[in-house]
C-alpha cells in the first residue's frame, strides 16, 4: 500500500474527530498543519491521582510510537521526545523495548521527569525539553515545537491506520469509592455509571469532581457525560477542603481577598508562568479586582496568561485565598466583554528563573488527599449504560453541527456532528449503535443497548 501524503494524513485525523486528550481539546488536524522541528509527547500526567497516561504508555507503546511518528511526518519534525515521569517504570520499560525493536529509536527519545507539579503543563514541559521559554500569549509553535498528549497520539494512530473515530475514553475514578480504578468507557457515559463501576461512593451525597483536584470543576449532575477530554472522576465528601474552596462564590472570593490578603506575593512566587518570564502577577490581579482599582477590563488582560494550575491557591497562599479562581472569573468577564487576548510576543519579557518543582506527594498532602493516593488499575467496565449524551462541543472552537435526526438508527462510529464549514471544530461520532433519542444544537442523545 502506498504511503499516505501529508494532506491525506491530516484528513484522516480530521475525519476521526481527534482532539487534545489531555484536557485542552484542541482539534488535532488544525494543530498538525504547523511545521516544526520537534514533536513532544506529553505523558507527564499533570493532575495528582490520575493514572490514565501511564497505563496507556505501558499497555500501548507501539500505538503511541506509531502516532508520534505520524505526527512527525505531518509537521516535518526531525525529533520526537516522550516526556514522562521517571517513576513510571512499567511505561518506561515498555517504551524502551519498543524503541529498541523498531527504527523509531533513531528519531525518538525519552525524557524522564521528576515527580513534581505541574510537569504536564505544556509550557513547563517545553522548557524542560528545549531549555526555552514560550513567550507570553504564545504557543509551543513559537519555539519550534508541537506538544500532544500521549492519548491523542494513540488516537492518531487508530484514525490513520484503521479509520477509527474517537468514541471511547480511559477515565480514572478515585477518592471516596469502594475500589479505585481506571475504566475504558464510551464517550457520553454518565458519571454515575463510572461511580457504580468503582463500587459506589463510601459517603452519602458525594461531591463529583471531573478532571482532578487542581483544575477540575465540580458538577452537581451525576448524569453529566464523559467527554473526549475527561481523564478522571474524583469523588469527595462535601465538606472536603478541595470542594469547599470551589463552593465559594465570586463575591465571597473578593470579600476574603479584601479582608485577608497579606500582600506577601507568595502566589506570584510559585506561579509557573511567572517563573517562565511571563508578566503574570496573581497577587496584583486579585487585589486590584477586589479593590475595584480599574474599571477598564483592558487592565486585566494579563489574566489570560493564567493556566489555572491552582498552585497559587493550594501551595502559595497562606490565607487560603484562591487567585486562580479570581483569574478564571477575570477571563470570563474579559471574554464576555469581547476583550481579545493580546497578540503573542516574540520573546519572553523577563529572564525566566528556575522552575519550582513542587513535589507531587507534598501537594497531595497539602490537598488532604493522601488517603486516596492509591493504585487505580485498569478494570473492566461492566455497567449497563442505556443512554449516552454526546455534547456537540467537546473541543476548542465551535460546536459540531448535528447531522442526524431524532428517531434515526445509527451504527457505532457513525457521524453525529460535523465541523461547521470553514471553522475550527471537531467531529462527533456514535460510540455505540443505537437510536437517536434527542437532537439539539448542544447535544445528541443516543438510546443504546
Amino acid at each position: 500500500m502506498a504511503e499516505l501524503g501529508r494532506e491525506q494524513l491530516l484528513e484522516r485525523v480530521r475525519a476521526a474527530g481527534v482532539v487534545g486528550a489531555g484536557g485542552g481539546g484542541f482539534p488535532a488536524h488544525a494543530k498538525y498543519t504547523a511545521q516544526v522541528g520537534v514533536v513532544i509527547a506529553n505523558g507527564a500526567e499533570c493532575e495528582p491521582l490520575i493514572r490514565v497516561d501511564q497505563l496507556q504508555m505501558a499497555r500501548r507503546p507501539a500505538e503511541l510510537l506509531r502516532g508520534l511518528e505520524l505526527v512527525m511526518r505531518m509537521t516535518g519534525a526531525s525529533l520526537g521526545v516522550i516526556g514522562l515521569k521517571a517513576k513510571y517504570h512499567d511505561a518506561i520499560d515498555a517504551l524502551r523495548a519498543q524503541l529498541q525493536a523498531t527504527s523509531s529509536g533513531q528519531r525518538v527519545r525519552l525524557l524522564e521527569l521528576g515527580n513534581y507539579y505541574p510537569a504536564g503543563d505544556e509550557f513547563v514541559l517545553v522548557r524542560e525539553v528545549l531549555g526555552k521559554a514560550i513567550p507570553e500569549f504564545g504557543l509551543p509553535l513559537s519555539v519550534g515545537a508541537v506538544v500532544s498528549n500521549v492519548g491523542t497520539l494513540i488516537d492518531v494512530a487508530a484514525a490513520v491506520d484503521h479509520g477509527r473515530p474517537v468514541t471511547r475514553r480511559l477515565v480514572t475514578v478515585a477518592g471516596e469509592v469502594v475500589r479505585a480504578g481506571t475504566f475504558e468507557v464510551p464517550v457520553g457515559t454518565p458519571l454515575s455509571a463510572l461511580l457504580e463501576a468503582a463500587g459506589g461512593a463510601r459517603v452519602a451525597g458525594p461531591a463529583l469532581l471531573p478532571g482532578g483536584p487542581m483544575m477540575g470543576q465540580l458538577t452537581d449532575d451525576p448524569q453529566a457525560p464523559v467527554t473526549k477530554t475527561t481523564s478522571a472522576l474524583l469523588v469527595l465528601p462535601q465538606d472536603h477542603p478541595v470542594v469547599a474552596r470551589r463552593r465559594r462564590s465570586v463575591a465571597r472570593q473578593l470579600q476574603l481577598t479584601r479582608a485577608a490578603c497579606l500582600k506577601c506575593m507568595m502566589c506570584s512566587e510559585v506561579c509557573p508562568r511567572n517563573l517562565l518570564g511571563h508578566r503574570l502577577y496573581p497577587d496584583r490581579l486579585m487585589r486590584s479586582l477586589a479593590a475595584g482599582v480599574a474599571e477598564d477590563l483592558e487592565a486585566y488582560r494579563g489574566a489570560y496568561l493564567c493556566s489555572e494550575c491552582g498552585l497559587c491557591a493550594v501551595y502559595g497562599c497562606v490565607m487560603n485565598l484562591d487567585p486562580a479562581y479570581v483569574n478564571r472569573e477575570l477571563k470570563r468577564r474579559l471574554q464576555a466583554a469581547g476583550v481579545p487576548r493580546p497578540t503573542p510576543r516574540e520573546a519572553v519579557e523577563r529572564v525566566f528563573g528556575p522552575v519550582r518543582k513542587v513535589p507531587t506527594a507534598r501537594l497531595i498532602a497539602r490537598l488532604g488527599l493522601g488517603a486516596y493516593d492509591l493504585p487505580a488499575p485498569l478494570a473492566p467496565f461492566q455497567v449497563a449504560v442505556r443512554r449516552l449524551v454526546l455534547p456537540l462541543k467537546q473541543h476548542a472552537g465551535l460546536p459540531a453541527r448535528p447531522v442526524v435526526a431524532t428517531g434515526a438508527r445509527v451504527e457505532e462510529g457513525a457521524l453525529l456532528g460535523e465541523i461547521p464549514e470553514g471553522k475550527l471544530g471537531a467531529r462527533i461520532h456514535a460510540p455505540r449503535s443505537g437510536v437517536v433519542a434527542e437532537v439539539t444544537p448542544e447535544r445528541v442523545v443516543l438510546e443504546v443497548g
